[in-house]
């Protein structure tokens, strides 16, 4: 996430307090990086910065598990949402979201 977004997301200590996570989280950086997760890199071109942030990942994704870039798209949400306090990941906290990333595979297909 931070080789696409570059300077444009501050970096943050793993190790931060749960109050600096939510001072880093309400960072408008942190809030545009978050809602341009989906939006197209360039206009017009058919790449959005998850779509580079995945690519980075897995160069060859064809032989990647939908479930591993349904776990990938989860991340990126989960750290950036400003209304989630973690940045660490869990189960608790991404599953949901995985179940409904891979449904949207379905669906796509």
């Amino acid at each position: 996430m931070y080789f696409i977004f570059g300077f444009e997301l501050p970096h943050i200590n793993s190790k931060a307090t749960p109050t600096q996570i939510t001072e880093w989280k309400q960072n408008p950086a942190v809030k545009k990086c978050h809602r341009k997760l989906f939006q197209k890199v360039i206009i017009g071109e058919p790449d959005t910065f998850m779509t580079r942030i995945i690519n980075k990942a897995w160069p060859n994704k064809k032989n990647v598990a939908k479930i591993k870039i349904a776990y990938a798209i989860s991340a990126c949400e989960a750290f950036l949402d400003p209304k989630n306090h973690c940045i660490q990941m869990s189960e608790r906290l991404i599953k949901g979201n995985i179940i409904k990333n891979l449904v949207s595979f379905k669906i796509e297909m």
